[in-house]
């Protein structure tokens, strides 16, 4: 089984400030799940010794240099997001794979519109992802875990998607409901907004320092063509990796 880790990148009830908002994350084998927060263990105690509880790894409260990440100073804060990248960007296919889509301000009719439309989105592409699995003669389930920031309107979208399927098509190999933890409760939910912040700084900010170290683990079925990365947005000219070779 597969477990595809959410969190989110951006508001989508508050457009004053930004441009884009993200749903993204990391679809673990289960058997991997040990292996991510080994390393993720070790990470903390590179630049946190002696500190045994938990320290959760929150992209942008890293950058940003808050909370426990203060003491650090901006170069060894710049230093621990590289270390945690390369988690993501080092993995080998299929242990991690890397998923994430985009809602541009233009796309944006109502909040909950864009909520449901990223989520139904993203929950098609792991979806998709299984399948091409199961053709290739290796069948897996999926489950979803998300951060529970806005539970109540996913709960609603996976029933409806179970019930009446998707736009794409019904989600078949998606099983049971959606899970919902804190970020602070599994370093894997950390491992999802890691990816979800990549990606927000990369299309919000133009900001691509991370994003390309973990881009190449977005789903494809070949180089170049991440069908687990999509951009919502009217613009028909960009050309962006997602929008580029659609």
């Amino acid at each position: 089984m597969y477990i595809l880790y959410l969190d989110e990148a951006g508001d989508p009830n508050s457009w004053g400030d930004s441009n884009h908002f993200v749903i993204g994350g990391v679809a673990i084998y289960e058997g991997q799940v040990y292996h991510y927060t080994t390393e993720l263990d070790r990470i903390q105690q590179k630049y946190f010794p002696g500190i045994t509880i938990g320290i959760p790894f929150h992209g942008s409260v890293i950058r940003a240099g808050r909370g426990q990440f203060k003491g650090l100073g901006p170069i060894k804060q710049q230093e621990l997001l590289s270390d945690l990248y390369e988690i993501i960007g080092c993995s080998t296919f299929p242990n991690l794979v890397a998923f994430a889509t985009t809602a541009h301000i233009s796309y944006v009719k109502t909040p909950d519109q864009v909520l449901h439309d990223v989520f139904q989105d993203i929950c098609q592409r792991f979806n998709t992802f299984l399948l091409r699995l199961a053709q290739r003669g290796k069948p897996e389930k999926g489950l979803l875990i998300i951060d529970h920031a806005h539970e109540d309107h996913y709960r609603r979208f996976i029933s409806e998607f179970q019930k009446s399927g998707t736009q794409y098509g019904y989600l078949g190999n998606i099983v049971d409901i959606p899970y919902f933890a804190g970020i602070q409760n599994t370093r894997m939910l950390q491992l999802a907004d890691l990816c979800a912040y990549a990606t927000y700084r990369r299309y919000e900010n133009n900001d691509r320092s991370f994003f390309d170290v973990i881009v190449d683990q977005f789903d494809n079925r070949s180089p170049k063509k991440p069908d687990g990365l999509k951009h919502l947005t009217i613009d028909r000219r960009c050309t962006c990796e997602a929008c580029h070779w659609r």
